[in-house]
């Protein structure tokens, strides 16, 4: 059986009440970062994971916030520590990364902008929201831009077939940055401080069924364990 945690919980802001609000509530809860380096390690496994449940269960993505608010100097000592994230992550799971990684002058990982902006996707065009996780990744991780930058959002967003408008105004709105800050905190609240997690999600109850990074063949018999727990139930 999968090594899982459950325990009861209220979960709280517009995230809970999404979850909350759909058929049986039986859902996956992936809370990832978009600036988290294992997430995008990640990303292949996750898609299968799509593939595989989401005709069987509600999918969602949840913002865990991994340096949220930082404004520690990017300096070379901080960026030879990522590097050497970046060369584990591409080493263990064949991603790309473009590891030339050179930022403007006043760049800080702050992995809240893209985090919000990933909400301001799913609230104006819900589908889309995978998909802009990917894309916002590409463009960090493989293009090196600045996804702390708005404009970037915005054009990744663009790409996307979102108006750009309606992205800047959602995007800087103060409610929706306090929505995003709310479900850091979420994540918190169930235990979640490394990325990525994948949670289940079931009468009220969460599970910890994949924490860190696990290639497919270890993380799909984990979620058919949980699956077949809640038919046995």
């Amino acid at each position: 059986m999968a090594n899982q945690f459950s325990q009861a919980i209220r979960p709280s802001g517009a995230f809970a009440k999404e979850v909350e609000s759909q058929v049986n509530g039986k859902s996956l809860i992936y809370v990832v970062d978009p600036m988290c380096s294992w997430c995008w390690g990640f990303s292949p496994v996750f898609e299968a994971i799509v593939q595989r449940y989401q005709d069987q269960v509600l999918i969602h993505l949840l913002v865990g916030g991994l340096r949220p608010g930082n404004r520690k100097p990017f300096d070379a000592g901080m960026r030879d520590y990522v590097l050497h994230h970046w060369h584990a992550v591409h080493e263990r799971t064949g991603q790309p990364f473009n590891f030339t990684f050179q930022m403007p002058p006043d760049f800080t990982y702050d992995t809240e902008p893209p985090s919000r902006a990933l909400r301001v996707v799913r609230q104006l065009a819900p589908a889309m929201e995978r998909g802009y996780l990917k894309a916002v990744q590409q463009a960090f991780y493989v293009q090196n831009s600045d996804v702390t930058r708005e404009s970037v959002l915005s054009e990744i967003a663009e790409e996307q077939g979102v108006d750009p408008g309606s992205f800047f105004g959602l995007f800087r709105d103060p409610v929706l940055k306090q929505e995003t800050w709310k479900e850091f905190a979420q994540a918190r609240e169930w235990g979640v401080d490394s990325f990525p997690t994948l949670l289940g999600f079931l009468n009220n109850q969460v599970s910890l069924l994949v924490q860190g990074y696990q290639p497919l063949e270890h993380a799909m018999p984990i979620i058919a364990d949980w699956l077949a727990g809640d038919e046995e139930a």
